[in-house]
């Protein structure tokens, strides 16, 4: 959500709905710093806000920095 402007660059309501698909039970946030819930408390509109315009509702998921850091290693390794 902090970086969403980056992240979809050019993307419009439209274009978020033809690739979030609308029956995968929503969209899963790997936090392992709090991020979600400290944001649920200042600023619940900002998750309201990302949640509509994707058109799923947002799941968060308590990980370690070490298990988020495992997952991101393996993409990489996989992309190569």
């Amino acid at each position: 959500m902090a970086y969403r402007g980056l992240c979809y660059r050019g993307w419009d309501k439209t274009i978020a709905n033809e690739n979030f698909p609308r029956h995968t039970g929503g969209a899963s946030i790997l936090d392992a710093v709090g991020y979600y819930d400290q944001t649920a408390q200042s600023d619940p509109e900002k998750l309201l806000d990302f949640s509509d315009w994707m058109g799923i509702p947002l799941v968060p998921h308590q990980v370690t920095l070490e298990r988020l850091s495992g997952l991101l290693l393996e993409q990489v390794k996989t992309e190569k």
